[in-house]
């Protein structure tokens, strides 16, 4: 995060974290033993990479689309030390900050990186996170944070090869964009498909 951003909500999600984020499949997390959570041996169905470093910017990179029903995972790389931890959270275009000002104020009240803090019950004492899985409507992937849904299904993590797995369980046609609530310039979207057979 950089320095104008408060610093208590730079422990969001940014005790000590990963470089990178990755999308694939299996995990080794605790939160994979959630209802949505997708069993280890399945193969992965997409991979999105989040990556950054001092120098480089953070970014995602890789899938654009994934059956509904397949299984995503999300896996953080590089050096946690760099720039912090990521999360992986589905929001309605909305709420996504779109300009280097927008993203810049996006820890300020009624802002989606404040209420997604909130929603992973940030201390700002403590900086600490107190829940890394933030899940809403159906289990897996489907639900986004709005205007007016303050909660919607988002993964942290501060580790360097944390992962995590959960099913994709919206439905067919559904473009879910994602973003870094630390790092609110990362963006994507993922398409979601009808699955084969």
């Amino acid at each position: 995060m950089t320095t104008g951003r408060s610093k208590a909500l730079r422990g969001l999600l940014a005790t000590g974290a990963a470089a990178g984020c990755v999308a694939a499949l299996g995990s080794g997390s605790p939160a994979s033993a959630d209802a949505g959570a997708a069993p280890e041996t399945a193969p992965p169905s997409a991979t999105i990479s989040a990556r950054g470093s001092m120098t480089a910017r953070p970014q995602y990179t890789g899938s654009t689309s994934i059956a509904s029903g397949a299984v995503l995972r999300v896996r953080l790389l590089g050096n946690p030390k760099a720039i912090g931890g990521h999360t992986f959270t589905l929001v309605s275009a909305t709420v996504v900050p779109t300009t280097p000002k927008a993203q810049k104020n996006c820890f300020t009240p009624g802002k989606i990186c404040l209420i997604g803090a909130m929603a992973h019950k940030f201390n700002p004492q403590t900086e600490k996170v107190g829940l890394q899985l933030v899940e809403a409507g159906q289990p897996g992937w489907d639900t986004r944070f709005t205007k007016t849904v303050k909660k919607g299904d988002s993964w942290y993590s501060e580790k360097k090869g944390e992962a995590f797995s959960q099913v994709v369980s919206a439905k067919a046609g559904a473009v879910l964009k994602f973003m870094c609530l630390v790092h609110p310039e990362m963006q994507r979207n993922l398409k979601v498909t009808q699955a084969a057979g």
